[in-house]
């Protein structure tokens, strides 16, 4: 009886979440942005909100819930209902959460993914002054003086700090990190010759590359970047598999059920496969992508593994 009685549990539950996933959405779709209005994070977001409406058909709302180091805007999506309302826009950071908040209340593992927005590549830069010829004076300089070659990025934690801190390691050299608050200030004093060098996105100091005012060193990438060809990655250059590309991802609820996340998907990959949008991103200095939830997944997975131990080598703990 027990078991006929859970049985008919079951199929209501499914039905219920079948004739939910049918009508869905019903209702405005919320995305939840962790970061203020005004950054790169935010830009990109209201970039694909006007086409991911006409592909949703419904209205779509930016929802700015910065703070915690992104770390309150993944709690609002950790805790929201797995209907298909509220979803997150997230990033690298997403799996390294648990290394810089302490007592963490959701488990970042747990999201349902949805798909990748854009990506942007990160650039090794210094000032017009900096003493080094290129990558190879810098990493013998750093060997010779460990801690006393000094790097800015845009903060703790973000692709660009963790990117430098791997080229580090895999070159068994150190260097010492400062942290701005975002990569505006960041260019500022490198321009001024304040900071001599800096992992920055290649969109915040493409226009100083091109007239001189700041030098590449090379690419944190991959690959070499379409905008920037000339400019050769860390990998090319001898000093190993570095990566600093920030790499933007849309995310639902842990529970949310698959068709849902399908018509998500379907929607995200709509808005950003047009030739129009492609471009009108490139002009930002986005790369779109696209993919399926799977694909984002196994991606999400490795994250951890990778940039976990290149926090911990790097002295950041948990706050």
């Amino acid at each position: 009886m027990r078991r006929t009685i859970l049985a008919g549990l079951f199929a209501l539950a499914a039905s219920i979440t079948g004739a939910a996933a049918q009508t869905y959405p019903s209702q405005p779709v919320h995305i939840v942005v962790p970061f203020p209005p005004g950054g790169g994070t935010d830009a990109l977001a209201r970039a694909i909100q006007e086409p991911f409406q006409k592909a949703i058909g419904q209205t779509v709302i930016i929802d700015n819930r910065g703070g915690g180091g992104g770390s309150i805007g993944h709690e609002i999506v950790a805790k929201a209902a797995p209907d298909g309302y509220t979803v997150g826009f997230s990033s690298n950071n997403q799996m390294l959460l648990p290394y810089l908040i302490a007592r963490l209340s959701f488990d970042p593992a747990t999201f349902a993914p949805i798909g990748f927005v854009a990506k942007q590549e990160s650039v090794f830069v210094g000032s017009a002054d900096a003493p080094w010829k290129d990558l190879a004076a810098i990493t013998e300089a750093a060997r010779k003086a460990p801690g006393d070659v000094q790097y800015g990025t845009a903060g703790i934690s973000t692709p660009m700090h963790l990117s430098t801190e791997r080229y580090a390691i895999l070159n068994k050299i150190k260097l010492t990190h400062v942290p701005f608050r975002g990569t505006g200030p960041l260019v500022t004093d490198l321009l001024g010759g304040h900071v001599k060098l800096g992992m920055s996105s290649l969109t915040s100091v493409a226009q100083h590359l091109q007239n001189g005012k700041l030098k590449a060193y090379g690419m944190a990438s991959p690959e070499r970047a379409q905008s920037a060809p000339d400019i050769p990655t860390f990998k090319e250059l001898g000093f190993g598999d570095v990566d600093g590309t920030i790499v933007y991802t849309l995310i639902a609820p842990p529970g949310t059920p698959p068709a849902i996340v399908a018509k998500l998907n379907a929607a995200l990959n709509a808005s950003v496969a047009t030739t129009e949008m492609r471009e009108e991103l490139r002009k930002r200095g986005f790369v779109a992508m696209g993919g399926t939830p799977e694909e984002l997944g196994k991606w999400t997975a490795v994250q951890a593994p990778i940039w976990g131990p290149v926090l911990q080598a790097a002295g950041v703990k948990p706050e």
